[in-house]
């Protein structure tokens, strides 16, 4: 199982990278909707993965309260350019 799951976000990052470049490449409107939700939900499936990981290995680290602080301050500053990029895209 653990297998199939790697490859399942494996294949879900290359969605996220491969989606904007075929999109710039395509001279078809009928294609740009189709790669844009696809992009966006390989997004939205992998961005959070690594910080769902990591605070569910926070019962089984030794120093709790430093790598708390740690990926407490990764997922702030991923939350906060993830808020920029969104109000920059929104605001124009």
């Amino acid at each position: 199982m653990k297998f199939l799951v790697r490859h399942f976000e494996g294949s879900l990052w290359l969605l996220a990278v491969v989606c904007p470049i075929l999109a710039a490449m395509t001279n078809q409107r009928a294609w740009l909707l189709p790669l844009a939700l696809i992009w966006l939900l390989a997004i939205c499936v992998v961005v959070p993965l690594p910080f769902w990981r990591a605070w569910r290995r926070l019962a089984t680290v030794g120093n709790k309260t430093q790598y708390a602080a740690w990926v407490g301050f990764e997922t702030v500053c991923v939350v906060g350019l993830i808020v920029v990029v969104v109000y920059s895209a929104v605001s124009r």
